[in-house]
């Protein structure tokens, strides 16, 4: 019993020191989304009334977290770490290259989801809202980290290799 309220507070202190470390992270993040949601506003309104949801996007092989609130250009995303993640209308769990090439479009969400790759919980008409979102905008992961134009073949090619070579790795 004392040794789990030891590790609880453990955990908290670990993330009320990391939450400074976190801001500027989370400030990029947050400009390229609404960057995105200047550039592709249809893939915003496609998410409807789940567009004001927290998604928690949950990398299992990093102790941070994704809050995304694809509000379009009131949008946000907010790392916290892992411990310290909020209540989300859905959570969305898996390694951190399954969950980028989901985002791309370059992995099947359906095949990652039933070969348990990724894992899910919560509102499924919200996760399916932002699968259909992303499937229609065609997404490329320079135009989700707010590449600019005329980089984003370069950046493309780039982020292409390194995750090629990290998923042989």
């Amino acid at each position: 019993m004392a040794g789990s309220r030891r590790q609880g507070a453990k955990r908290r202190w670990e993330a009320l020191l990391a939450r400074p470390l976190l801001l500027p992270p989370s400030a990029f993040l947050t400009l390229s989304l609404r960057r995105l949601a200047r550039a592709h506003p249809e893939a915003f309104v496609r998410l409807g009334e789940h567009a004001q949801r927290i998604y928690l996007i949950a990398p299992t092989d990093l102790p941070l977290a994704f809050c995304l609130r694809p509000a379009g250009t009131e949008g946000a995303i907010r790392l916290v770490a892992a411990g310290d993640a909020p209540e989300a209308a859905v959570r969305i769990r898996g390694a951190l290259l399954d969950l980028l090439q989901l985002f791309d479009g370059t992995m099947d969400a359906d095949a990652a989801f039933f070969s348990r790759r990724i894992q899910v919980e919560g509102d499924t008409s919200a996760l399916v809202a932002l699968h259909n979102a992303l499937e229609a905008a065609d997404l490329t992961l320079a135009d989700l980290i707010g590449a600019p134009r005329p980089t984003r073949d370069l950046v493309n090619r780039g982020l292409s290799w390194t995750t090629q070579r990290w998923r042989s790795a």
